[in-house]
């Protein structure tokens, strides 16, 4: 009784400050615009932006809605100003454009991108004469066996993912990079999965832009896989030179290709493959391989010895024939020497052989076809 008096007494004086619930009114934020749009969810047939309420952060598909923005061109990103109305919670809830602050054009070259369309839900049509269409805005021509896989994935209601490049707002199809049926999608093109891979005992150049060494890996879910290079670190796992891993991770796809992978566990006893030869590839260029220093060359911050086998003197030839104008690439054979007794001591990496060297545009038919067990991926 005493609560309902203090309440009602509150509601007829001013002087009572109570907090009946907030409200809040739209304000001006900035946004960060992507240079493309893609599906809104899974099954819609309309187009979405991909935005960031801040400049460090990864664009995302904005379901919330942005009013007022046509003047958008595929192919560049845009720093806005935008209203954006908010729950009561305080939450954003729709966005109105204010003013466009800034413009930038993408160049086609690098902007490749990969779109994932559900067919069942009619976004992409065939508009017939090789041409197609998104979400009943946006058209793109097919040749062939694009097209060929593009009319199949309708008549399957599969989905289907497509890489595009864009430029002053066309599309220009790349590749169809994936397509299975909505219950494999996971599986076969992206999603995140549970996968076990063999660890080589050793690392190779990644085929990255810039020189440095990465992990070979294979599934072992299919024993007739080649080894391939995986072209970033496996979180939570660190590798030791000389010895083989079999491991359970968790991986994430996208278009057909790994994405991340994630440590869980170890399987079964690692295999030491110390003292058993490999080949492995080093370039030169910034940040590469350089000319012997002592007894060493040195590689990702790695030393490896290249005097047991009297090989400086070849492999310091081989660097001094590359110039500003392309890499140098090697094919190096070498061996993981058992460590010493003291537990704490290094594996020591010894280069036996320098097998072959060629430069960036020979390297793959001069040296690397030679090789039934070199894994290289080429220089993007």
């Amino acid at each position: 009784m005493n609560k309902v008096l203090v309440l009602l007494s509150c509601l007829s004086l001013s002087a009572c400050d109570l907090d009946l619930g907030s409200s809040y009114d739209p304000t001006t934020r900035t946004m960060y615009v992507d240079y493309y749009q893609e599906p809104c969810t899974d099954s819609a047939t309309s187009l979405c932006f991909r935005t960031s309420l801040n400049s460090d952060d990864a664009y995302a598909v904005n379901t919330k809605g942005m009013s007022g923005f046509e003047a958008l061109k595929w192919g560049s990103r845009y720093t806005v100003q935008v209203e954006a109305e908010r729950d009561d919670n305080g939450k954003d809830t729709h966005y109105t454009l204010e003013s466009i602050d800034s413009t930038k054009v993408i160049d086609a070259s690098t902007n490749e991108f990969v779109l994932t369309f559900n067919m069942a839900s009619g976004i992409l049509q065939d508009n017939q004469n090789s041409e197609w269409i998104i979400a009943a805005k946006k058209t793109f021509t097919c040749t062939d066996a694009d097209c060929t896989a593009l009319t199949n994935a309708a008549r399957d209601t599969n989905k289907i993912q497509l890489s595009f490049s864009t430029e002053n707002d066309e599309l220009t199809l790349l590749a169809v990079k994936c397509q299975s049926s909505d219950s494999n999608f996971s599986s076969v093109c992206e999603g995140v999965n549970d996968a076990v891979f063999d660890i080589a005992h050793y690392q190779t150049d990644c085929g990255l832009a810039v020189p440095r060494l990465c992990l070979v890996y294979k599934e072992e879910a299919d024993a007739s896989t080649d080894w391939n290079v995986l072209p970033f670190s496996i979180t939570g796992f660190t590798a030791q030179w000389g010895l083989q891993y079999e491991l359970d991770l968790t991986v994430k796809i996208q278009a057909k290709s790994l994405k991340s992978v994630e440590f869980i566990k170890e399987n079964d006893a690692v295999k030491d493959r110390t003292n058993e030869s490999f080949k492995m590839i080093m370039r030169t260029g910034v940040g590469g391989l350089e000319k012997s220093e002592g007894d060493v060359i040195r590689y990702d911050g790695l030393d490896f010895n290249c005097a047991r086998f009297n090989q400086c003197n070849d492999i310091d030839d081989a660097v001094a024939s590359a110039d500003s104008s392309y890499e140098q690439f090697l094919i190096l054979q070498a061996l993981v020497e058992s460590p010493g007794e003291n537990a704490g001591d290094s594996p020591v990496i010894i280069i036996e052989d320098l097998l072959c060297d060629a430069g960036s545009n020979e390297f793959a038919l001069d040296c690397v076809s030679d090789y039934d067990d070199v894994y290289w991926v080429e220089v993007k």
